[in-house]
């Protein structure tokens, strides 16, 4: 007979590892902004945002045109410095 525990159930593929970044105060003021206008706390606000990005990288490399989207992202950032 299976044992009743109490608590939450285990999860499949729990989210159990931190990744740590550093923000500057600006950064994270908009980060806290943006976070409580969508409704959600700040680290949900940073796993979506991240893992929408993971995603278009991981298409780009998939249709092999990730190159040019890094020599276009290169490119704008240089724009910016002129």
């Amino acid at each position: 007979m299976a044992e009743n525990k109490a608590g939450r159930p285990i999860e499949e593929n729990p989210r159990n590892v931190q990744i740590k970044i550093k923000v500057t105060e600006e950064e994270a003021k908009r980060i806290d902004e943006l976070a409580e206008k969508m409704g959600m706390n700040k680290s949900r606000l940073i796993r979506n945002l991240l893992l929408g990005n993971l995603e278009d990288a991981e298409f780009f490399q998939k249709v092999g045109i990730l190159p040019l989207v890094k020599n276009l992202v290169a490119f704008k950032d240089k724009l910016k410095g002129i």
